[in-house]
């Protein structure tokens, strides 16, 4: 009998929740859904449930770097997912290990919590637009990240999304989840081609995680060898399939259930 194969292996550097819904979490559960192999870099420890974060712990830079010291000589990346980073020191840390790293490198800017809790320091911003952003593969951010990193309003997301570039990022995703209508319309582009991806919007009560759970479904259909725009549909039809699967725990913002991928058709986004 043929030996099987290996599984692909991608990384997610984030927080871990204590709640199980989001950042850590959430990243393995979807990487896992796709028979991709996640491993973790822990930059900080956060103390929340589905009602907010109620604190934060940063771990320590000589952690970090032995974490990605500890993956990097055993368990190299097809893919690597970044999600919370926090602090200035983690920032510098990872921006000066990415340097020379090849595999793709998918960005979800995490800012602030959905409560309004901070989790970037103010002045861990430069680092990440002028250090991490010029290695990044592709940036998913939504609508007030995306605000808050042109530094004023959104007059149009296709305007937003070439300031974004601008910064030196090799393509940008702009999340519509915040946007009124009946409709959640995401926008990709690399400056040369560009997609509209188009869904109904799904009515729920169980959201918490759906960035992260995005960035990471994009990460591991890049580990899987997809080509970045299908990649991105295809993350798309899987948090489709997950807001159609509330765990209905918790007395706030619950988590998704995170089954394997099924690839249904009627949880495709339309293209346009």
């Amino acid at each position: 009998m043929a030996p099987l194969s290996s599984p692909p292996i991608a990384w997610t550097i984030a927080g871990f929740d204590s709640g199980g819904g989001a950042g850590l979490q959430a990243d393995l559960k979807t990487m896992a859904a796709f028979g991709v192999h996640g491993c973790s870099v822990i930059t900080a420890v956060t103390a929340q449930n589905t009602q907010g974060v109620q604190a934060i712990e940063p771990v320590s830079e000589s952690m970090l770097r032995a974490q990605l010291h500890a993956l990097e000589t055993d368990l190299p990346p097809a893919a690597i997912k970044t999600g919370m980073l926090g602090t200035t020191e983690t920032c510098r840390a990872l921006a000066a290990f990415l340097q020379t790293e090849d595999a793709p490198i998918v960005c979800d800017p995490v800012l602030k919590s959905t409560s309004g809790m901070d989790l970037l320091d103010p002045e861990a911003l430069d680092i990440l637009i002028y250090e991490i952003f010029p290695k990044v593969t592709v940036l998913t951010p939504n609508l007030p990240e995306t605000e808050a990193l042109i530094g004023k309003a959104l007059q149009t997301v296709e305007a937003a999304a070439n300031q974004l570039l601008a910064m030196g990022l090799g393509s940008v995703v702009i999340k519509g989840g915040h946007a009124e209508g009946g409709e959640c319309r995401d926008y990709w582009t690399d400056g040369t081609q560009s997609l509209w991806l188009s869904s109904p919007r799904i009515e729920t009560s169980s959201a918490h995680g759906t960035g992260c759970t995005l960035s990471s479904a994009i990460a591991a259909a890049l580990a899987l060898g997809q080509e970045i725009p299908e990649a991105v549909a295809t993350a798309k039809t899987f948090l489709n399939q997950c807001l159609k699967s509330p765990t209905n725990l918790g007395a706030g913002n619950g988590p998704m259930k995170i089954e394997p991928f099924r690839n249904d058709p009627q949880d495709r986004p339309t293209r346009c």
